[in-house]
């Protein structure tokens, strides 16, 4: 929370299912939630789904928890009619003329120092079958990269 800057954190690994999670979520959260950046999928997001407010917004970009090709069923999908929730995808090659002035925020961000980026990096080829692996689960912190030189 100190060294990025938000309010409250949660270490999923510490809370494996959809009732320890929400549990924590109405810790963190205990006004619930009104706005969701969603780009892991499975029990997390069925945990958040419980906390949202009525009207809340979800931006669904990735669904990590379902690359491994097994379908990811919600648990309680009505939740989105009964908190009147909008969830829209998205894909951010989608939105390639807006990548400029994107870089040149973000740019600007991180030479200011507001936004710190954080890559976790692996060295050599060899290496990135095993850094793919740790990415799926959750064993880097940031951007994955493996250097190859």
């Amino acid at each position: 929370t100190d060294e990025l800057g938000f309010d409250a954190c949660i270490d999923y690994r510490q809370h494996p299912d959809v009732k320890t999670m929400s549990a924590a979520l109405k810790e963190a959260c205990p006004n619930g939630i009104d706005g969701y950046f969603e780009n892991v999928g499975g029990y997390i997001f069925d945990a958040v789904l419980l906390r949202t407010n009525a009207f809340a917004r979800v931006a669904l970009c990735g669904m990590i928890a379902g690359y491994d090709g097994q379908p990811l069923p919600l648990a309680n999908p009505a939740l989105i009619l009964i908190n009147r929730l909008k969830v829209e995808g998205f894909i951010v090659s989608e939105h390639m003329e807006v990548w400029p002035e994107a870089l040149a925020e973000l740019g600007a961000l991180v030479g200011s120092g507001k936004l710190k980026p954080r890559e976790s990096i692996a060295q050599g080829i060899e290496a990135a079958p095993e850094a793919f692996l740790g990415l799926l689960k959750g064993r880097n912190f940031g951007k994955q990269l493996v250097k190859l030189i």
